[in-house]
This record gives C-alpha cells, sequence and structure tokens, in this order.
C-alpha cells in the first residue's frame, strides 16, 4: 500500500504543481511556420510541411515542405526513423453526401526507435504547435511505419 498523507501535509501551492495538467515545454512556434500554414490552408500551396524543434529547444520550424501534388509515399519518406516531427497532410476524403473534400489533419511522428529524450520534448510541447495551427481539428499519432497508413489517416480525418 502507497500512503498519500505525507503528501496532503504539502502546502496547497506545492501540490497543484505536483498535477499540474498542462504541462508544456516552453517551446514556440515560430512566425514562418504559422505564415506557411496558412498558404496551405487557403491556397492549397503544399500537400504537407512537416515541422521540427531546433537544436536548442527553443522554437519549432519548418524542416520540410511537400510540393502540391506530393503523394503520400512522398510524405513517408521524409518521415526519418529514429527521430520525431510534427506534420500537417493534405487528405482528400469523401463526405457523406458523396462529393470529394480536402481536410488538413496534424500528425505527430514519434518512431519507437527514437530516444527518449526528443520523445518526451516532442509530447510536452504538441499543445503549442496544435494551438498556433488554427483550423486543425484531427490528429492522427504514428509510431512506426505500419502506423502510417492512408485510408486510416483519411477515416480519421472524417473519411465515410
Amino acid at each position: 500500500l502507497v500512503s498519500f498523507a505525507p503528501l496532503f501535509c504539502l502546502p496547497a501551492l506545492t501540490r497543484a504543481s505536483l498535477f499540474r495538467h498542462n504541462m508544456s515545454s516552453g517551446v514556440q512556434c515560430g512566425q514562418e511556420c504559422l505564415d506557411e500554414f496558412e498558404k496551405m490552408k487557403i491556397r492549397s500551396e503544399y500537400a504537407f510541411i512537416i515541422f521540427k524543434i531546433t537544436d536548442d529547444k527553443k522554437s519549432i520550424v519548418i524542416d520540410k515542405k511537400g510540393t502540391k501534388g506530393a503523394s503520400f509515399e512522398e510524405f513517408c519518406s521524409q518521415l526519418e526513423d529514429g527521430t520525431c516531427r510534427y506534420s500537417v497532410l493534405d487528405v482528400q476524403i469523401n463526405t457523406k453526401s458523396g462529393a470529394t473534400a480536402n481536410k488538413l489533419i496534424f500528425i505527430s511522428w514519434s518512431d519507437d526507435n527514437a530516444s527518449i529524450k526528443p520523445k518526451m520534448l516532442y509530447a510536452s510541447s504538441k499543445d503549442a504547435i496544435k494551438k498556433a495551427l488554427t483550423g486543425i481539428n484531427e490528429e492522427y499519432q504514428a509510431t512506426d511505419r505500419g502506423d502510417l497508413d492512408y485510408a486510416e489517416i483519411q477515416k480519421k480525418a472524417g473519411n465515410v
């Protein structure tokens, strides 16, 4: 049995900091990310944008962009093994009314073979980029190549 009594002897402020739900790494989303995302969202200039956290762990920047019409296979090939990345992918879906539409979906790539520190950093910084990239409602998480399934991503984006 674990006793929680000592925990409740702590001052309220300390207890609150131990159970804080909004953990953030302090990483900021760069302005270029927002500008290029708007071009993708409004003008459909890119098939995908891949973002990374800088080596100094202070900001999120664009790693790679896929030209309009780039294939899903090309997108997958840009996600390196042993790394973590964020991305936005333009996905074509079929709506309930039978029409086709394009949706942007946020994809979090955290390879199982990546070391624990980058995984933790990317997990704790994800909210910063998701809040900055307005208009994305769905998120898809991939941890290995098998998770990068276009049909599953389409389904998550609202494909019927």
